[in-house]
C-alpha cells in the first residue's frame, strides 16, 4: 500500500506554466534603499487555497499584494482535500456560513471560466451533482430530524425504482436517496495553483520557501511581516496560514485557538473492463463520501480525528472508509487500490473560522479556521476581504459572526 502525508497527485497539468513551482519575489522588484528589506502593499501568509483564493481577488481588482508561503504552493491542508463544493450537501455550524456557501460555490464557478482565460489552467471542475442515499425510511426520518430538509430546487428525491434506473452503480437495496444536482467539485491542487498563478498573470507576486516567518507591529498596528529571507514592510497583512495562524496571531499577542481534526483518505481507480462499475456522480452518505474526479480516479473519505496532527493512515481507518464505500457502490471491490493520505484540518471552538479585522491592530486580517469547507469557501473569503480592504466593515458586508474579535467579546482573548 502506497500511504501519503499531505499531497496526493491529481493529473491534472497546465499548458501555460509548469504548477508546481511558481516565480519567487524578484528583490528589483520589491526592495527599498535598505538592504534586505522588501516592501509591499498587502501580504497574504499562507499558500494554500484560501490564502491564493484572496491574492486572486486582490490582485483582480489591481491591488499590489504579495503571498507568502513557508513551503510550496499548495503543500498543506489543501493537498489532502476532496474538493467538494458542497453547498447543499453539509451541514453548517451557522447559517452565515450555509448561505456563504451557495455564494461561493457560484464565485468558484466564475472564477474557474477566468483562470482558464487567463492561464489555460484546468482545475477538475465536475458539475455532475450529488446523491445523498438511506438504507431505510428510519434513516431518513432521522436525517430530515437533524437537518431539518425542506423540499426546494436544490435537491430531489428519488425512490428506489428512480435510484436503479438512474445510478444502476449504487446498492441496488437503497432505500431512497436525495440527488442535488447543483453539487459540483474540483482538484484541490488545481484549483490552488491556478489561484496562484492567475494572481500572478494579475500582477500579485509569489514568494515560497519563506522560513521563519513572524509578524512585526509597532504602536498598535502591523508594519512588516519578517522572514529569514528579509523583512517585508506592508500596510496590510492577512493571516491565512490554516493551523500555523494560531502561532502567528500569538506572536503580536492575540489569541485566536484553533483545533486541529485529522482526516484520512484513499484513492482508487476502476480498471478499463471495470468501468461500467465507476460512480460518474459523488455519493455524499452520512458515513463516506465517493468521489469520481477529473482525473479518472476514485476518492474515498473521511475520518475525522479530533486534537491528532499526524500524518499517518491507520489500516483501521483504510478498512472502514473502504467497507462503508463497498456498501454503498459495490463495485469498488473490482478497483485498484492506488493509495491513501491524511490531512490536518482548522477548526475552532465554535466551528466559525476567524475572517476579518483584528481591532486589535490596525491593518492585521484573519482568515484561517474554514475546518473542512477550506475549498467550498474559499471564493467567498477572497471576496470579503478585499472587501473589507476596500473600506467596508464586517457589519456591512453581513459577516460579524465570524470576526476574529468574537473571541475577545467571549472572554477567550488573552
Amino acid at each position: 500500500m502506497e500511504q501519503r502525508g499531505m499531497g496526493q497527485p491529481e493529473g491534472i497539468t497546465a499548458p501555460s506554466c509548469d504548477q508546481h513551482r511558481f516565480m519567487m519575489m524578484s528583490t528589483s522588484d520589491t526592495s527599498t534603499d535598505l538592504p534586505g528589506v522588501f516592501q509591499a502593499e498587502t501580504i497574504v501568509v499562507g499558500g494554500g487555497i484560501v490564502g491564493c483564493a484572496i491574492a486572486f481577488e486582490l490582485a483582480s481588482r489591481g491591488q499590489e499584494v504579495l503571498l507568502v508561503e513557508q513551503s510550496e504552493i499548495a503543500s498543506g491542508t489543501s493537498s489532502a482535500a476532496a474538493g467538494m463544493l458542497a453547498a447543499d450537501s453539509e451541514e453548517f455550524a451557522h447559517p452565515l456560513l450555509a448561505q456563504a456557501a451557495y455564494d461561493s460555490r457560484e464565485l468558484l464557478h466564475k472564477h474557474k471560466d477566468q483562470i482558464s482565460a487567463l492561464t489555460g489552467m484546468e482545475v477538475g471542475l465536475r458539475r455532475s451533482g450529488f446523491i445523498t442515499p438511506f438504507r431505510s425510511y428510519s434513516d431518513l426520518s432521522q436525517y430530515k430530524d437533524k437537518r431539518n430538509v425542506s423540499s426546494d430546487s436544490g435537491q430531489h428525491w428519488w425512490d428506489r425504482s428512480t435510484v436503479q434506473r438512474e445510478v444502476a452503480w449504487l446498492n441496488r437495496e437503497t432505500y431512497g436517496a436525495y440527488y442535488r444536482p447543483l453539487e459540483s467539485e474540483v482538484l484541490p491542487v488545481s484549483l490552488t495553483r491556478a489561484y496562484a498563478r492567475s494572481a500572478q498573470m494579475m500582477g500579485a507576486r509569489i514568494w515560497e520557501g519563506a522560513q521563519d516567518v513572524r509578524l512585526l507591529v509597532n504602536n498598535d498596528r502591523v508594519r512588516a511581516v519578517t522572514t529569514a529571507k528579509g523583512e517585508i514592510t506592508c500596510k496590510h497583512v492577512i493571516v491565512a496560514a490554516g493551523l500555523q495562524g494560531e502561532l502567528l496571531m500569538h506572536q503580536v499577542g492575540v489569541t485566536l485557538p484553533s483545533i486541529p481534526v485529522k482526516g484520512e483518505m484513499i484513492a482508487i481507480r476502476f480498471p478499463a473492463e471495470q468501468t461500467a462499475y465507476r460512480p460518474d456522480r459523488t455519493v455524499y452518505a452520512e458515513d463516506v463520501y465517493i468521489v469520481p474526479k477529473a482525473n479518472g480516479e476514485v476518492w474515498i473519505g473521511a475520518t475525522s480525528l479530533p486534537g491528532r496532527k499526524d500524518h499517518s493512515v491507520s489500516a483501521n481507518s483504510v478498512q472502514r472508509l473502504l467497507g462503508a464505500a463497498n456498501y454503498w457502490v459495490p463495485g469498488i471491490k473490482e478497483a485498484d487500490f492506488l493509495r491513501a493520505w491524511a490531512g490536518v484540518r482548522p477548526s475552532t471552538p465554535d466551528g466559525l473560522p476567524y475572517i476579518g479585522r483584528c481591532g486589535q491592530i490596525t491593518g492585521l486580517y484573519t482568515a484561517y479556521g474554514h475546518f473542512r469547507n477550506g475549498i467550498l469557501l474559499s471564493a467567498i473569503t477572497g471576496h470579503w476581504i478585499a472587501e473589507m480592504l476596500e473600506g467596508k466593515s464586517a457589519e456591512e458586508i453581513g459577516i460579524e459572526a465570524l470576526s476574529p474579535d468574537r473571541m475577545n467579546r467571549r472572554g477567550v482573548m488573552l
